[in-house]
């Protein structure tokens, strides 16, 4: 920022004459002193915070620069100031932008920029936040009000082409090499769903990160996933594997019962402990489809036998050539025939 070396700049005669070149020059003006110990203080804060106030006033475009560097100032007061001006400019881009540098911990900046993102909501700004949240240095988790943020941001356009922008840009971060990106794309694909879930399936099937995102399906619980992760327990990779069935027990669908039964014989550990789980988690349902999975091949091996055994005669097995006679007088046939049984066989598992 610029040093005034000749004074303080005075900021109130400069926004009485309209001087915006002067105000634009007040708002980098630093007085720095030695600090007790290290460091070094700056008593230029008010004068900046006072520069930026003052560009507001002036007209909708006066400093709009400066404004916008102001939202960087070390000095929580100043880019408070900015955040005030371009709230009343309605210039709501830088505001999502700066969400990538506004400190959590301390200071009214950020929790005033996303007042005001919330009060604007402009859905253009989405795929904006959506980098800043997501790439932001550290490794913090995103924050609820930020996460509620961008679902309110989209929802208030749904269809719009920022909704596309904004699930390529977290497909993109899932499959980051820093687990802090991916974690915070991993946590708002979830959010935001049903945005994004037919590009998260598609990232399972054939993307960079399939197991991030058996990851979010898990946590979305969406039924039209059903089919790819069943497929997924199939993957070369045992981390895509154990998400896959730690998805399917959430979904909870009984169609995937026989596939985590093959996957509860899995070489890694890991899936076969997800797999178990997510039996676990079917319940009773599981158990049937189990037992039946168990005994089919005897019946069928029942029904082939069927097709050769010579039929019993009526001397051989001392019934009449009608069949046995129930206690109600029905009459009971001697065999079952194989198309019987499997009709009874197929009957039998659509019950379950």
């Amino acid at each position: 920022m610029a040093l005034f070396r000749t004074g303080k700049p005075k900021v109130k005669a400069l926004a009485k004459r309209g001087d915006a070149d002067g105000l634009v020059a007040a708002a980098g003006y630093q007085d720095l002193i030695p600090a007790p110990g290290d460091g070094m203080i700056d008593r230029g804060a008010e004068i900046r915070r006072e520069a930026i106030l003052a560009l507001g006033q002036i007209g909708p475009d006066a400093g709009a620069e400066a404004v916008h560097a102001a939202l960087s100032d070390p000095a929580d007061e100043v880019r408070v100031a900015a955040i005030r001006v371009l709230f009343a400019r309605e210039d709501a881009m830088p505001l999502a932008a700066a969400l990538a540098w506004l400190p959590v911990d301390h200071g009214q900046s950020r929790p005033l920029a996303i007042r005001a993102l919330l009060e604007l909501r402009p859905p253009e700004c989405a795929p904006s936040l959506t980098v800043a949240l997501v790439r932001e240095p550290g490794d913090a988790p995103i924050g609820d009000d930020e996460a509620a943020l961008l679902k309110l941001l989209l929802e208030a356009d749904e269809g719009s082409e920022a909704a596309t922008e904004v699930t390529e840009e977290l497909l993109v971060a899932l499959a980051d090499e820093r687990d802090p990106v991916a974690d915070r794309a991993e946590e708002l694909l979830a959010l935001l769903a049903p945005f994004g879930i037919d590009g998260v399936i598609a990232e399972l099937k054939a993307g960079a990160a399939p197991h991030r995102a058996a990851a979010v399906l898990a946590e979305v619980k969406d039924t039209q996933a059903l089919k790819p992760l069943m497929e997924g327990l199939l993957h070369r990779d045992p981390r895509v594997r154990s998400e896959c069935a730690r998805a399917l027990g959430e979904l909870r669908d009984p169609a995937a019962v026989e596939a985590l039964i093959h996957a509860s014989r899995d070489t890694e550990h890991r899936v076969r402990a997800q797999a178990g789980w997510a039996l676990d988690r079917l319940g009773m349902v599981a158990l049937v489809v189990g037992v039946s999975t168990m005994i089919r091949p005897m019946i069928h091996e029942a029904i082939g036998g069927a097709d050769v055994r010579p039929a019993l005669t009526e001397a051989e097995n001392g019934a009449s050539s009608n069949g046995d006679h129930a206690d109600n007088g029905e009459v009971v046939p001697d065999t079952i025939s194989p198309e019987e049984l499997e009709r009874l066989l197929a009957g039998t598992e659509e019950g379950e």
